[in-house]
């Protein structure tokens, strides 16, 4: 990884000046696949394997340092000893050795994020020849399912599972104590408006128009290798950046507030639109601080985990990762549709005094699977599905 990713909260990735080019996904057709068998894949051969490596999504990004961390520390096979050959090789299982978990000790690690998009071309470019490539064992993405990138195009026997392990929602806050102050609901209609300009004003809305002062709208846009930005357009139906050079707006970093709360101009921060990640937002990672925003319902309902989860609050996504059918079985280990993150909480290991669902194992510290849960609700986003596996999966030929 290029760089320390410290101070997890407060590092925002600013100062980003070149973006890989921009991917404006359309949903096309997928094919869903039906709910995964209990039983996890045939990774665990008794060998440490390469490091995994995930790219692409921001929104993903910290929320997969810390299912790495959790995956890094769980337990496994016992290993052989140094000076004793070959190094990181499991020897004979006792009782109480841990075969539910990370069986192999493998490790997983996020590449610096440069956008949805970005990742999944990543994920794919080995396959076109080009110098300059790394291997990428997965890419993360917070946009849907869509046509692969191009570069993945070339082999005609492989192609991509999304893996969804979460959900998240594109939020939409204002900058409270102005001109927006009393605007607490707006309809799709009204968010196409000010971001689209497909009202009579154009680009020219007013915070009056829905319930606030008589002042101009500031629109701020997202950057287009993102996933945040390629949700909202299939969201909104067109480019979330119309309006912003009209309304003197800026373009963005995903999930990241501070331009819009550094503006010298109190009025011009409280005239302000944006959209941004639920999760992040609710974390406080994206530095919006809730005395200074607050979020607007859509269609009269708020976003929240039980709206996302249930679907009644309109702009909630899926959150994925991303791997190629023709690689290694021990990626699907991890992050496959019956691996770590994905597979239910009866099949991970648990101590005998947990009452909760999990295999009883008198050597594990912790719920493993309630601990994959926590990862997940601590990021501010929210489980897939309620109860059982954890995952949704769709295939992109």
């Amino acid at each position: 990884m290029s760089g320390e990713m410290h101070e997890q909260k407060k590092f925002r990735f600013r100062g980003l000046s070149k973006r890989i080019g921009a991917i404006a996904f359309v949903i096309a057709s997928v094919g869903a696949l039906a709910s995964p068998a209990s039983a996890s894949p045939d990774f665990s051969d008794g060998k440490f394997n390469f490091v995994m490596t995930g790219t692409g999504s921001d929104t993903t990004f910290f929320a997969m340092q810390a299912m790495d961390t959790l995956f890094n520390q769980a337990p496994g096979c016992n290993l052989t000893v140094p000076p004793a050959t070959p190094q990181w090789t499991c020897v004979a299982d006792t009782p109480t050795t841990v075969t539910t978990e990370n069986y192999d000790h493998e490790v997983a690690t996020e590449m610096y994020p440069q956008g949805s998009g970005a990742g999944l071309r990543q994920l794919c470019q080995e396959n076109d020849g080009l110098a300059g490539t790394l291997y990428y064992s997965y890419a993360r993405s917070s946009s849907a399912p869509a046509s692969a990138p191009s570069e993945c195009k070339n082999d005609p026997n492989d192609h991509l599972r999304y893996v969804g392990w979460a959900k998240d929602a594109i939020a939409i806050p204002r900058w409270k104590g102005g001109a927006s102050d009393g605007v607490t609901n707006l309809t799709v209609a009204q968010v196409k408006e000010i971001f689209l300009g497909t009202g009579p004003r154009g680009c020219n809305t007013n915070w009056s128009d829905y319930g606030g002062a008589d002042v101009a709208i500031i629109v701020n846009g997202i950057q287009t290798s993102s996933g945040t930005y390629s949700a909202f357009s299939s969201f909104i139906g067109g480019d979330p950046n119309t309006c912003v050079s009209a309304t003197g707006g800026q373009v963005l970093f995903e999930n990241n507030c501070v331009p819009i709360n550094n503006l010298p101009s109190a009025n011009d921060r409280q005239r302000s639109i944006w959209a941004l990640s639920f999760g992040k937002y609710t974390t406080g990672e994206a530095d919006c601080s809730a005395t200074d925003t607050a979020l607007i319902s859509v269609g009269g309902v708020a976003p929240a985990p039980t709206t996302i989860q249930n679907g009644t609050y309109q702009f909630n996504r899926t959150l994925f990762n991303v791997y190629r059918t023709g690689g290694p079985a021990w990626i699907q280990g991890y992050v496959g549709e019956a691996g770590f993150i994905c597979k239910p909480n009866a099949l991970h290991s648990k101590p005998t005094s947990d009452p909760n669902p999990g295999i009883p194992n008198n050597n594990v510290d912790r719920n493993w699977g309630a601990a994959v849960d926590k990862v997940i609700t601590s990021n501010g986003f929210v489980k897939v599905n309620p109860i059982g596996n954890k995952c949704v999966t769709f295939d992109i030929h």
